[in-house]
């Protein structure tokens, strides 16, 4: 019996993994990527270009010439901002294509290269045309800004010649995958005797050009990894295995999508470390995160290599050094709620709900923080209210307070109320901090999909009406850190709440960022060091059919609490 251990101890330990790095000019001989030459050494502007093919909203035709989602505008933004290009100037270009020539609102798309503003909907929603072209203008009015240009299917080739102010341009492809085997049949007959080797490799291109050449230079990256495997006569018990083990959530291509970008930065494509992206609600695909109600999806709006993740079933935070920090949150509203839009209108109850839930909360642990450069646009998703939040921080050791700025953006949809936040850069100037703020909230904008629900409101407990919103349920729990189930929380507005329970807007990743240097009171909403960072690996709950300790239903989810952050 002990000998069959053994034996499927080896099995488990016989083989070797190395990677495969190469790169080659203008299909010339492959060589090792720590000897090439720099691609960003050119003096002036650098023009980074993403593709984009038009598509009308509710179209059901799909175009041939469809972009290869793995080269994304995310991806090409955390090159452009993550590179080390001293004294250079960065442009990042959106190039849409393949609007039809006919297309009676063409103007109007290449209007919105003017300021980037919430005004740009009031626009679209004066024109008088049908839904379907609305919502196609909204969609682009979101992403549209000055570097963003509109070509029709006559003029695409003529797109590629010239933008402005470019004295190099820089395009990125993803070409291929091959994945393949050697001597596995004999592998398998031999029953390992003979090795087998198996391969992986991602191809990536980039196209580089000066201004006013017509022929680009072609540089082409491939990545990939290499594995020996035999049984019984090979035990290596993984001392010569170089290639990480990834788990769905965090895919070998998205790995070489990592050295790709550290080929380009010239640190010759060492295997970087990994954070795998793994949550502990939320599943992350590719560059893609999907919140665990599904209330919404995003693409990752940082750069994954650097970045932290903190989410809950409806809510998650984004964070890395470069980008800063972004948060999405989805609250569920009840019949106070409703019954304030119906009496006092949307904004008035969107400001109160904000000021209740998030400021009153702030100004505890900064009693100097304060609204700033407020608006509504009952335009844009039926009502949003959009608004700065500057923070002044105290400074050690003196009187003096850093301010530090977040723009919020909220709106109503069916059954919940969705949050959108990110921070602003602290040198920003305050006569251009709302023009920056809201074009800053609408590139999120772009990138989140929601997927409202309706949700049955709760009917009135009139043991908690009697007790002045008081009582709480037996089966209420606390957990470690002090803060309330989850799946039980549910946000209202001010004036207490229908079905007794009382929740707060989660500042966590908030909190989180403004603790880096400086002292906040210990409170309930005090977060504990390490709290902010990545989840390396899925708890399962135990499927439990009968248990002699009458485990409630819904209880084995504290298994796997967000309140214990594990690295």
């Amino acid at each position: 019996m002990k000998s069959l251990f053994i034996i499927l101890f080896f099995l488990f330990n016989c083989q070797m993994s190395w990677y495969h790095t190469r790169v080659s000019k203008n299909e010339a001989a492959e060589i090792p990527i720590a000897n090439t030459e720099s691609v960003f050494g050119d003096s002036g502007t650098a023009c980074f270009i993403s593709s984009i093919k038009f598509q009308e909203v509710g179209a059901t035709k799909e175009s041939t010439l469809n972009l290869n989602p793995i080269i994304d505008t995310q991806f090409i933004e955390n090159i452009r901002t993550n590179l080390n290009l001293k004294n250079k100037n960065t442009k990042h270009i959106k190039h849409v294509y393949g609007v039809p020539k006919f297309w009676p609102y063409l103007n109007e798309l290449k209007s919105f290269r003017t300021n980037k503003s919430f005004d740009r909907f009031k626009q679209i929603q004066n024109l008088s045309m049908e839904p379907q072209y609305k919502k196609t203008l909204t969609k682009y009015a979101e992403f549209a800004d000055l570097d963003t240009y509109f070509f029709t299917d006559e003029d695409i080739l003529l797109s590629f010649l010239e933008f402005e102010s470019c004295d190099t341009y820089y395009q990125f492809h993803y070409l291929k995958r091959e994945k393949d085997n050697y001597n596995l049949v004999l592998f398998l007959i031999t029953l390992g005797i003979l090795p087998t080797a198996n391969y992986e490799n991602h191809y990536f291109t980039v196209y580089k050009r000066k201004a006013n050449d017509l022929k680009p230079a072609i540089i082409t990256y491939k990545f990939g990894y290499r594995r020996l495997i035999s049984w019984l006569l090979l035990p290596t018990f993984n001392l010569f295995n170089e290639v990480e083990n990834y788990n769905k959530d965090y895919r070998f291509v998205d790995h070489t999508k990592d050295q790709f970008i550290s080929a380009l930065e010239n640190k010759h494509s060492q295997p970087l470390p990994i954070k795998h992206l793994n949550p502990v609600y939320g599943d992350v695909t590719g560059g893609m995160y999907l919140s665990d109600s599904e209330l919404f999806k995003t693409q990752i709006p940082v750069d994954t290599r650097f970045a932290v993740i903190r989410d809950g079933k409806k809510n998650v935070s984004f964070y890395d050094p470069i980008h800063g920090l972004y948060k999405i949150q989805a609250v569920n509203v009840n019949e106070k709620i409703n019954s304030d839009i119906i009496t006092n209108g949307l904004e008035k109850t969107l400001k109160t709900f904000i000021t209740t839930n998030l400021l009153d909360k702030v100004k505890k642990n900064y009693p100097k923080s304060t609204i700033l450069h407020e608006i509504y646009t009952p335009e844009y998703r039926d009502g949003t209210y959009t608004f700065i939040l500057e923070i002044a921080k105290p400074e050690p050791e003196n009187d003096l307070f850093k301010k530090e700025y977040f723009v919020f953006s909220c709106f109503k949809s069916q059954s919940q109320i969705y949050i959108l936040s990110r921070s602003l850069a602290n040198d920003t100037s305050l006569d251009t901090l709302q023009k920056l703020a809201e074009l800053n909230i609408l590139d999120f904008y772009s990138q989140v999909t929601f997927q409202s629900k309706y949700i049955e409101p709760k009917p009135l407990d009139l043991d908690i009406a009697m007790n002045d919103g008081n009582k709480k349920s037996d089966t209420d729990e606390v957990d470690d850190d002090g803060e309330e189930d989850e799946e039980e929380e549910e946000l209202v507005g001010s004036g207490g709440g229908v079905g007794g329970v009382t929740g707060t807007i989660d500042l966590g990743g908030l909190l989180s960022v403004l603790k880096e240097r400086t002292y906040i009171p210990k409170t309930k909403l005090d977060i504990k060091p390490g709290r902010f960072q990545f989840n390396n690996s899925r708890f399962h709950t135990p499927k439990m059919n009968s248990s002699k300790f009458h485990i409630k239903p819904a209880r084995t989810k504290n298994f796997s609490n967000p309140g214990k952050w594990r690295k």
